[in-house]
């Protein structure tokens, strides 16, 4: 399979994966202050819901980027574009909203640290964070790392999977309901794995790349949800692509799995 994110150079490494962890730390203990606390719940022009803990989480976070590198670009869901050069980092505060204003806890913090070589940014460097549970996973193509708020780490991997009949499906919502437009043909998906369940948005991707799942499927997405996901998920072993099988960083998108299952589930979809 392809690879849609590059490598992180060792000098990256000790220089950014310090600052993700710092960055995680504001954005967890701006979410914390809000969730389970009834937040007001705003309504974006896009119809989806926001609320303080988005914005403010990735506020913390913007500026803590602008003091420490105020060369960077920087794309935020809540907070729009800053130009910059070399670097850019991309930011969902609350990736899973609808979760995080239901109590529940599967929604998520994406971070992305991109590199422009001359050809676009591209990513090099992401982080799927679950401050409810306090666990994050820091990803590249050296590999990715889960952490835990009790100081303990591990690498983290995909597990194998080449059949469907095998396979644990996960989805952010059932195709069905509107939000995702993913065609009846995902149905054929469905029934041919052994387990399928909703358990999505950045958790779907966290599960897969901690070897508890096998397909993560994502029909329509913003660039902001896909930018950290592809980092984790190549750094874990897995692959990805777009729902058409092309770029999902040029096709917002993502089918996600240990790699033999991406092509297994775009034949089902093509077939309409």
């Amino acid at each position: 399979m392809p690879r849609y994110s590059v490598r992180l150079t060792r000098a990256e490494e000790r220089e950014f994966v310090p600052f993700v962890h710092e960055l995680l730390g504001l954005a967890f203990a701006t979410i914390r202050g809000y969730f389970l606390g009834g937040t007001s719940v705003m309504t974006k022009g896009d119809a989806s819901p926001v609320t303080l803990a988005d914005r403010n989480a990735e506020a913390q976070m913007r500026r803590a980027i602008e003091r420490r590198y105020p060369t960077h670009a920087v794309i935020g869901e809540e907070h729009g574009t800053r130009p910059g050069r070399r670097y850019r980092w991309v930011l969902d505060p609350i990736d899973g909203t609808r979760a995080f204003i239901t109590n529940c806890f599967l929604f998520g913090t994406l971070i992305a640290l991109e590199r422009d070589d001359g050809d676009g940014f591209r990513p090099v460097l992401g982080v799927i964070g679950h401050s409810a549970a306090g666990v994050a996973l820091i990803g590249h193509l050296g590999g990715t790392t889960l952490y835990a708020s009790d100081g303990s780490s591990r690498a983290a991997r995909v597990r194998p999977c080449s059949r469907l009949a095998d396979a644990t499906v996960l989805a952010t919502t059932h195709w069905s309901t509107g939000e995702q437009r993913g065609g009846p043909a995902v149905e054929r998906i469905i029934r041919a794995a052994k387990l399928y369940r909703t358990w999505g948005d950045c958790f779907g991707y966290f599960a897969l790349a901690t070897g508890a799942a096998d397909l993560m499927l994502d029909p329509t997405l913003a660039y902001w949800d896909v930018a950290a996901i592809v980092p984790v998920i190549e750094g874990a072993g897995g692959a990805v692509t777009a729902w058409n099988g092309g770029n999902p960083l040029a096709e917002p998108s993502l089918i996600a799995s240990a790699g033999p299952l991406n092509d297994i589930a775009l034949g089902l979809l093509r077939r309409g």
